[in-house]
């Protein structure tokens, strides 16, 4: 199966914080009902990629870069427009969806490759790299509710890189974990990037992915505003983005 994403004209709408804790105040004193206000986070987004695309979406923060890559992979549900995946997805966006803190961390390896659909890659020698990649050693067969935020998130973030997707979505935070955890993520993050068919990266900073990628695109407030290469875009984002 060729990998591709097509977008076409979607929506992506949010809640307004501040209207649901108006609502919820006025719920106490008047027990009405609790109501949020929508509001968009991508607005009319269209773009395609397909196999050798190593894509940047670029953009300040809140410019909606995050909720595209969730709304590729289906953690955010598109309120309109069209949209077809094809290729298995690995997200390192939210590190952790799906796993069970009931389970041992060694059992969640196995539940992150099932959800994900990549159960027919799992081997004992991945999951021996895996387990050794998150320097969890005899920790890994512990339930994962007593893990610390930062164990949690090696293990995660293990898991996810391990695996072989038709298509690799990284946001900017690129690795979790101490100085030395870091490095050894950020190196193998480029190795993937570069191996995988459709590779994607959100980031605020075009410097900091100018080598990796050889498609830009620029987003603000939820829209695409400009798509070129290097030199284009960064030229655009320093003068009609940032200087605002």
């Amino acid at each position: 199966m060729t990998a591709s994403i097509i977008l076409k004209d979607i929506y992506v709408n949010g809640i307004d914080v501040r209207a649901r804790a108006d609502a919820i105040k006025k719920w106490f004193i008047r027990q009405g009902k609790v109501r949020g206000t929508a509001v968009p986070i991508l607005r009319g987004v269209s773009f395609e990629a397909k196999q050798g695309d190593k894509i940047a979406f670029i953009g300040r923060n809140g410019s909606g870069k995050s909720s595209l890559l969730k709304a590729i992979c289906g953690i955010y549900p598109i309120s309109s427009g069209y949209r077809k995946v094809e290729g298995s997805v690995a997200p390192l966006v939210e590190l952790g969806i799906g796993l069970d803190p009931e389970l041992s961390g060694l059992d969640n390896i196995k539940i992150s490759f099932a959800y994900r659909g990549q159960l027919r890659l799992y081997s004992k020698e991945l999951e021996k790299q895996i387990i050794e990649f998150s320097e969890l050693g005899d920790k890994i067969h512990l339930p994962l509710k007593i893990y610390s935020s930062g164990m949690q998130a090696r293990l995660a973030f293990s898991c996810t890189v391990f695996q072989d997707p038709d298509i690799l979505l990284l946001d900017e935070v690129l690795a979790v974990g101490d100085k030395g955890f870091v490095a050894k993520s950020k190196k193998l993050i480029e190795e993937r990037f570069k191996d995988a068919p459709i590779s994607i990266i959100v980031h605020h900073s075009i410097d900091a992915v100018k080598d990796l990628c050889n498609r830009f695109i620029l987003l603000d407030q939820g829209r695409i505003v400009a798509e070129g290469t290097y030199s284009d875009i960064l030229t655009k984002y320093e003068k009609e983005i940032l200087s605002l």
